[in-house]
Formats: structure tokens, sequence, C-alpha cells
């Protein structure tokens, strides 16, 4: 029982890690995607008067604000799905380790 259920542990961690992985380029690419969306209308409406330019340089630094609190909060809520997700993982295989009964997903 000790081999298949480090297997099935293994198998599990494998998927967890690329799963979240996945979810970590998802927001790295969603942050670039809004970061490059704001700089263009910063130029956009630089080229208008002073008062204009002011307004478009503040709203620019207030969306990048936005942005990152964001990014931030998405990737410490992946993370902690992730810790979450893994320490389910382990503690199913303790208990298969334990009881001696493979779970209806392993083999």
């Amino acid at each position: 029982m000790g081999p298949a259920v480090e297997l099935w542990k293994e198998t599990e961690m494998a998927k967890t890690k690329t799963k979240y992985e996945k979810l970590c380029e998802k927001i790295v690419l969603w942050e670039d995607k809004k970061t490059k969306k704001a700089k263009r209308k910063l130029h956009r409406t630089e080229r208008g008067v002073e008062k204009t330019k002011l307004k478009a340089l503040q709203r620019y630094t207030e969306d990048n604000e936005r942005i990152g609190i964001i990014v931030a909060s998405a990737r410490a809520h992946a993370y902690e799905s992730q810790m979450k997700e893994e320490l389910k993982v382990k503690q199913k295989a303790n208990l298969m380790r334990t009881t001696g009964r493979s779970p209806s997903t392993c083999l």
C-alpha cells in the first residue's frame, strides 16, 4: 500500500502545482494587459493640454495602484488555495497509510 500511496500523493501534488502555476501565469498576463492599457490611455490623453496631462498622469498612477492591489490579492488567494489543497492531499495520503485503504480516486 505504501508505494501506491506515495505515487498517488506525488501525482496529486504535481496536478496541484501545475494548476496553480497556470493560475499565476494568468495573473501575470492580466497584470501586463491592464498596465499596458493604462499606459496607452496615458499617452493618448497626454497629447492634450497641461491640465489634462496632470489628470491623465494621476489616473494612470491610481490605475496602477489598483492593479497592484488586485494582483497582490489574487496571488495571495492563489497561494493560500494551493497550500490548502496540498495539505488536503497530504492528510489524505496519511489517512491512506494508517487505514490501509485507498480512496475511490486512487487506482
